[in-house]
């Protein structure tokens, strides 16, 4: 009792009516607050306790008052690296396994010492001196501090090997040493099992081979295979010579200083030492062996991992003949004889038996009528055949040398999955029924069956039925020849849960205000709030990472939510100096802020300066403008564009709101105010307008399935009046498990006095491929322009995917002129998948004469709308 009086008046306090929350450390921004009372405390220490980060949880009742005393290891909130040249902050980081925001678990300064010591004797460092201090403060909060002196780089010299009898070059060839190249200790220790492999091949069966360690030695003259490191595996001398030059250039630029050491005789040195105790070398005979290679019976002999002995040799005999009868050569005799190292296999291989077979002769092969079975079988139970089995017998006649092989197969009957029978009335269990029924019948798959509980409960916890269950009666009919499998299901839904409290953990600039307008809540639980939920968060670009964890309270039938995030990085600042001819000097700088002023708002400001413009942009977004309705966008900018046939450089400001009528789908005023100029002539626009916007994804992160649709009209006034309208749409559709179809439909129109930079044009990489960039339409422009793609993707092999595609479009001052002859071209693609879509590269023509004299080329990422 005393030791709680201590833990309340000591550490941070919250108080809840009779419920009173203490830490060892201030807990990170939470709402426990506004959520735990003295009717859910117990539900919500289970919650606390799966949070990340916390050690514990200890709960102690006392006269009526509740104190829950939450454990919280310390967090890392900065990892400063001094001394490093050859290896990146980022880099000792990540092998580390450290970051920013993680919890500070059980982090010895004397592990990570050893360990950092042990990355840097993996890049040739083997004199680097590491040293880790860590400091915390009163909020636990470490700040690590890692110290480095590098020392030299040492590089390989070539094997040492105590006790052998070998060549020490050609136990370097053996192992893959390479004098010259960067010394690892890593590659060192992993070679002692190369290295007995190669003892054991050369007859050493009782040899036992460790690593001493390494030597290191300061070289006495001139090394000059650090500029030239030579890998004698490899046989054909132009990949040698290219691949050692190759090595000499990366040894030159990586580490120069200890280069040009070692070049002037100063280099620093490693020798793998390795220890060696030979044992007898001992030399296998294989007399009278004519159908095996003789390394392949010494090889199933099973010499090479037990050694020799009595009782291997007579094991080894044994695995002998058995290797030849699996052949046909019944007859076979083995006799061995150990004469001090040499072991003597007398082998008298008799004649190989002929195999007769269901009416076939060849020779006996155990293997080839065992894969013919197995064939057999395959072909059963793809024709339904389930149960069928296999196998054979063989009656063997010795004077006539001949096996006969009888065939064994037991079939079976043949079984069908006839029909799935659901005896309920939820409408979405019928239509999940309807679509596994139209596969069906077709052959007994357990796959299926399986695939079919699985969504079934995940529908009834998708819908919060967090008790549901389903029972599945089996009901069969026989045929002559064919089982008839019917299942009858019948699902209990159970409770449907309600939702219950939302707990959030980790904000600390996110106001609990804003996470509350990207929760998605609705009065039962459903996994689809938590998707969506989800897709909130890092949709908005606050946060670097989000987690939803769900906890059942039974008692009160309802679902509670842990919803943890952790928050990007608040403020972002790039800065790039480079030069080109066309430009000169560009200097580029990008400055980011985060939840500026607590509301959610995102700034950046991308400056860009060089020897011929100066360029900026000024964005301002909120994903969550005060509700989770509403969005806003908007810029301030100089912009500059290089068309096919004008230059175009603007600035002024736009301002877009959007009101999400669903998850998807948003619809909201466009507003700008530019000053353009173009071919000469300086043009003051405003615009207004209004937009329609659907965007769906069925996975955020991998989506196999895309659509994306966009309407905007608007109108424009001041120095030119005109009206635009625009419409596109994109799907992204699955049409069987491997395959894709994508196609997008856009089109448009703008009035008559709109300038050339409103008017519109095709060709490249995101339309008309098969056409160089805006050459449909030259030189002014349309008035009007419709469009058309259809891309198929197919898998390949392993990642790598093909797609073939078809465009078509055109351009005109009046719409038939755009619909009656429209410009196509076709072409194909290979890519590589990744979560965003395939990187590919895109073959394309146009379909017109002369075709292959103007074929394009391009290179892209993902999926353009």
């Amino acid at each position: 009792m005393i030791m709680l009086y201590l833990l309340v008046l000591l550490y941070p306090m919250v108080t809840m009516g009779k419920v009173y929350i203490i830490s060892n450390f201030p807990l990170l921004g939470n709402n426990l607050e506004s959520v735990i009372n003295d009717k859910n405390y117990k539900d919500m220490v289970e919650v606390i306790k799966k949070i990340d980060g916390v050690r514990d949880v200890y709960l102690m009742e006392e006269d009526g008052n509740v104190y829950v005393y939450v454990e919280r290891y310390p967090i890392l909130r900065r990892v400063i690296i001094k001394g490093n040249v050859a290896l990146w902050n980022s880099s000792i980081r990540d092998r580390l396994g450290l970051y920013e925001g993680m919890p500070f678990k059980d982090i010895r300064e004397e592990e990570l010492q050893e360990r950092l010591k042990r990355i840097y004797m993996d890049e040739g460092f083997f004199d680097a001196h590491v040293a880790v201090t860590s400091k915390m403060d009163e909020e636990g909060f470490v700040d690590l501090y890692i110290g480095v002196d590098e020392g030299d780089v040492y590089f390989t010299g070539g094997g040492i090997y105590e006790g052998t009898s070998i060549n020490g070059e050609e136990l370097n060839r053996e192992l893959g040493i390479v004098k010259g190249r960067v010394a690892k200790e890593s590659e060192f220790e992993d070679m002692v099992f190369k290295l007995q492999d190669v003892y054991i091949g050369k007859g050493f069966f009782d040899s036992l081979v460790y690593f001493k360690g390494t030597r290191l030695e300061r070289a006495e003259k001139p090394f000059f295979d650090v500029l030239f490191p030579k890998d004698e595996r490899v046989e054909k001398r132009p990949l040698r010579v290219i691949g050692s030059l190759s090595e000499g250039l990366s040894n030159f630029f990586s580490h120069p200083i200890g280069t040009w050491k070692a070049l002037i005789g100063k280099g620093h040195i490693a020798y793998p030492v390795f220890s060696i105790i030979e044992g007898k070398r001992y030399q296998i005979d294989l007399v009278g062996a004519t159908f095996f290679k003789p390394q392949y019976l010494v090889e199933r002999s099973g010499l090479e991992e037990k050694g020799i002995d009595p009782f291997s040799l007579e094991e080894a005999k044994v695995n002998i003949e058995m290797e030849y009868r699996r052949k046909g050569f019944f007859d076979v005799r083995v006799n061995y004889e150990l004469h001090g190292q040499r072991v003597t296999f007398q082998i008298d291989e008799g004649q190989r038996y002929t195999a007769i077979m269901e009416g076939k002769t060849f020779p006996y092969d155990y293997d080839l009528i065992d894969r013919y079975i197995d064939e057999e079988i395959k072909k059963l139970k793809r024709d339904g055949y389930m149960l069928a089995e296999g196998s054979h017998s063989l009656k063997l006649d010795r004077e006539k040398k001949t096996a006969t092989v009888e065939v064994i197969i037991k079939r079976g009957k043949r079984q069908i999955l006839k029909e799935f029978i659901y005896k309920g009335e939820d409408r979405e269990l019928i239509k999940m029924f309807k679509n596994y029924n139209s596969k069906l019948p077709t052959f007994y798959d357990t796959s299926i069956i399986e695939s079919l509980n699985i969504d079934i409960k995940k529908y009834l916890l998708k819908k919060g039925f967090m008790e549901g269950d389903f029972r599945a009666d089996v009901s069969l009919e026989d045929s002559q020849d064919t089982t008839f499998y019917t299942y009858i299901y019948t699902v209990d839904e159970g409770p449907r849960y309600r939702l219950g409290d939302d707990v959030y953990y980790g904000f600390r600039h996110t106001t609990h205000r804003e996470m509350s307008y990207m929760t998605l809540k609705g009065r039962y639980y459903s996994e689809d709030l938590n998707d969506k939920t989800l897709k909130n968060m890092i949709m908005s670009g606050l946060f670097s990472g989000v987690k939803v964890d769900t906890f059942l309270d039974k008692d009160n039938k309802a679902v509670h939510r842990l919803i943890q995030v952790s928050e990007d990085k608040r403020g972002m600042f790039d800065l790039s100096l480079g030069y080109n001819t066309e430009e000169k000097i560009a200097f580029d700088t990008f400055l980011g802020w985060k939840n500026l002023f607590g509301i959610g708002l995102n700034a950046g400001l991308r400056y860009r300066k060089t020897g011929k413009r100066e360029l900026y942009n000024l964005e301002f977004s909120d994903d969550f403008l005060f509700t989770r309705r509403l969005w806003f966008k908007s810029s301030i900018f100089k912009n500059y564009e290089e068309h096919r046939s004008y230059t175009l450089t603007s600035r002024g400001g736009t301002l877009s709101i959007g009101y999400r009528i669903t998850d998807n789908i948003s619809i909201g005023p466009v507003i700008s105010r530019t000053s353009n100029s173009a071919l000469g002539k300086l043009i003051d626009i405003n615009k207004y307008g209004i937009f329609l916007l659907r965007e769906y994804k069925d996975d955020i992160f991998s989506p196999r399935r895309l659509h994306y649709d966009s309407i905007s009209i608007t109108r424009s006034y001041g120095d030119r009046k005109y009206k635009k309208f625009e419409l596109s749409t994109f799907y992204l559709i699955p049409i069987r498990n491997t395959m894709n179809l994508s196609f997008k439909v856009a089109g448009g129109y703008v009035s008559e006095k709109a300038p050339i930079f409103e008017r519109f044009f095709l060709g490249g990489i995101k339309d008309m491929r098969g056409y160089d960039f805006e050459s449909i339409g030259q030189p002014q422009g349309g008035k009007y322009y419709t469009f058309g793609r259809l891309d198929l993707e197919f898998p390949l092999k392993g990642p790598f995917v093909g797609i073939v595609f078809f465009d078509a479009g055109n351009v005109g001052n009046k719409l038939y002129q755009t619909l009656k002859n429209p410009k196509k071209d076709a072409g194909g693609a290979v890519g590589i998948k990744t979560p965003i879509g395939p990187i590919r590269l895109d073959l394309a023509l146009p379909l017109e004469k002369d075709a292959f004299k103007k074929l394009k080329f391009y290179l892209s990422v993902g999926y353009y709308y």
